[in-house]
């Protein structure tokens, strides 16, 4: 664990992953310190980098996203800027990660359908090698980091 936080801030910081919602009236009574006091806390770790932010998780599938796909990306033939740039134009990527291995980057991508994936799949084939896999259910493991 990291020694910038202590027992109390892991507490905060776990219920803030469950519900970054959550009101610190009900954080305080839960880890047992003032308001003032969590609030302080909070707001050390975000000053920190701890929390980098406060999101809504979206059902992708019920704004009409049915598919979800990670795709491994090798052998570019385009600069790494070129395919960034290209990357972040595409709105159905929604993470990019450079990695270390025989890929480049994986991105995370969504689509109404299959003829999206095929659509998208064949620009970034037009330049770089590509391995597709479709999601076919996501398990929830918990930030078990944080327990």
């Amino acid at each position: 664990m990291n020694n910038m936080i202590d027992q109390t801030s892991l507490a905060i910081l776990n219920l803030l992953s469950k519900n970054s919602r959550m009101p610190i009236k009900d954080i305080s009574k839960q880890v047992a310190l003032s308001e003032p006091s969590v609030k302080k806390r909070i707001d050390r770790m975000i000053d920190l980098g701890i929390i980098k932010g406060f999101t809504t998780r979206v059902a992708l599938s019920n704004i009409g996203y049915k598919i979800i796909f990670f795709t491994k990306v090798s052998e570019l033939a385009i600069p790494n800027a070129v395919f960034l740039k290209k990357i972040k134009l595409t709105k159905e990527f929604i993470e990019c990660y450079s990695v270390t291995g025989k890929e480049n980057y994986i991105l995370k991508g969504v689509a109404e359908d299959i003829q999206q994936v095929e659509s998208i799949l064949n620009e970034l084939t037009s330049f770089s090698k590509v391995e597709t896999s479709i999601i076919l259910e996501e398990i929830n493991l918990e930030n078990k980091l944080l327990q």
